[in-house]
């Protein structure tokens, strides 16, 4: 817990702009951040180890998405969520390297997020899914 919550005063620390980022057919709001490059929970896995990484924070319920490499790939978090019937959920950070997407998941207190981050191109929404991550299951409480 004390790691998300220096993660956090680091990351509003570092905020040179925000972006506000709606998208109408997800329970989830979103912003964008200017923060640097970031390792989170989980990294991007080779040959592009950690150009994308993603964390969730407990406190509020924030995925967070970093873009860490200036390569023309877009960072993608694809994730199910307890109160999504388990529909597959995929929001990518396209806005370019040093960006966090923050996702506000508002789960409900007994609820759980499942993700991973994988590297992709946001034109076409194609990714390469031997460079995710592996899953990791976070709960809401």
């Amino acid at each position: 817990m004390k790691k998300h919550s220096k993660l956090m005063g680091a990351a509003a620390a570092g905020m040179l702009a925000v972006l506000a980022v709606a998208s109408p057919a997800s329970a989830s709001t979103y912003t964008v951040t200017y923060t640097g490059q970031h390792a989170g929970d989980l990294c991007t896995d080779e040959p592009n180890y950690c150009d994308g990484s993603a964390s969730f924070v407990h406190d509020g319920d924030h995925l967070l998405v970093w873009d860490n490499n200036e390569d023309g790939k877009s960072a993608m978090v694809m994730y199910y969520r307890s109160d999504n019937s388990g529909e597959l959920v995929m929001d990518w950070n396209h806005y370019g390297v040093g960006t966090r997407l923050d996702i506000n998941m508002n789960l409900p207190e007994s609820g759980w997020v499942e993700y991973r981050v994988c590297l992709g191109d946001y034109g076409p929404r194609t990714y390469n899914m031997n460079g995710c991550s592996g899953w990791l299951h976070e709960s809401a409480a």
